[in-house]
């Protein structure tokens, strides 16, 4: 595992593999880890921990041998990781969905206020001695598109009810049936675009979602409206979403994951229209906590053969 994960996510629950007699192999490589940085360790381990920018490939799992078991990731996410090669070793890759969904719920709706109202642009200006009352939009009654119906996107959709906005959703994999039990008109993303004062993503990161947001996308968005991202970054095309919000063709972004991460600089942080942050959505004290103890947990399960299938993404189970 990385130090951060050593040193800030699972200090409260290292006991658990200590009490279990395992040895924890810690990288001395600055996180996050590349593949490179896992190879160096993965010899003979049985299980290989991981948070959402370190990348686990298949170099990673054939140098590891057959002693490796699984392959804990924090979070759901695990684009960062090749789940076919592990499945191929058989090497179960596990996630911790539940710990993290209503956290990132939270932050989104933030991203729309904060967007919206203009939060963090008069929050500067009136640090910077201006009395400046700048005019935003209202989110109560708007109309919201929610690209993907996970547990993130239901939370998001949830919290939507409270601010009686109208929901419209978009994900081939739930039915119109299941969408209108939670309030949420199901339409293609083409009408989702070209509707919704608020179109925010919460779908994986793969061939099919890469780039679902584009030039011809956001031709179909509202001039007024504003796209939320604290799902994967590679769901949008940053250079035209940049071209876009200078344009002023959409009003403006809030975005929590980029492309390529870590990044430290980017076209998108000069606009004004544009509201970032780290990838940290997903990350409270409370929320560390609970994906730190589920992922401890799942390694231990996986070790143990009882190999807990809810938590498993790429159908390497005890059975």
């Amino acid at each position: 595992m990385g130090r951060p994960m050593a040193e800030v996510w699972i200090p409260d629950f290292m006991h658990k593999f200590t009490d279990a007699g395992w040895e924890v192999v810690v990288s001395a490589a600055e996180p996050p880890l590349s593949a490179e940085d896992f190879v160096a360790d993965a010899p003979g381990c049985t299980a290989i921990m991981a948070n959402g920018s370190d990348v686990v490939s298949r170099e990673v799992i054939e140098a590891a041998g057959d002693s490796l078991k699984v392959i804990a990731r924090t979070g759901v996410g695990f684009d960062k990781v090749d789940v076919d090669a592990a499945a191929e070793h058989g090497v179960a890759v596990t996630t911790t969905p539940g710990s993290n969904g209503e956290t990132v719920a939270d932050f989104t709706l933030g991203l729309m206020l904060a967007c919206s109202r203009l939060i963090p642009q008069l929050s500067n200006s009136l640090k910077g001695g201006e009395w400046d009352p700048l005019k935003g939009n209202d989110v109560f009654g708007k109309t919201l598109g929610i690209a993907g119906l996970g547990r993130i996107g239901q939370g998001v959709a949830r919290r939507a009810a409270a601010f009686s906005m109208e929901t419209l959703g978009y994900d081939p994999y739930v039915d119109a049936t299941t969408m209108a039990t939670m309030g949420i008109r199901k339409v293609e993303l083409e009408d989702l675009l070209g509707r919704s004062d608020f179109i925010t993503l919460h779908m994986p990161a793969n061939e099919e979602t890469s780039g679902m947001i584009d030039s011809a996308a956001i031709e179909l968005m509202k001039p007024s409206a504003f796209l939320i991202n604290t799902a994967r970054g590679p769901l949008i095309d940053e250079s035209a979403l940049v071209e876009a919000l200078k344009s002023g063709r959409i009003a403006g972004a809030g975005l929590d994951v980029f492309a390529d991460e870590p990044v430290e600089s980017s076209p998108l942080f000069e606009l004004d229209n544009a509201i970032v942050s780290p990838h940290i959505a997903g990350n409270t004290a409370e929320s560390m906590t609970r994906m730190a103890e589920r992922a401890v947990d799942n390694v231990i399960a996986v070790a143990s053969g009882t190999w807990p299938r809810e938590f498993v993404v790429n159908g390497v189970y005890s059975d």
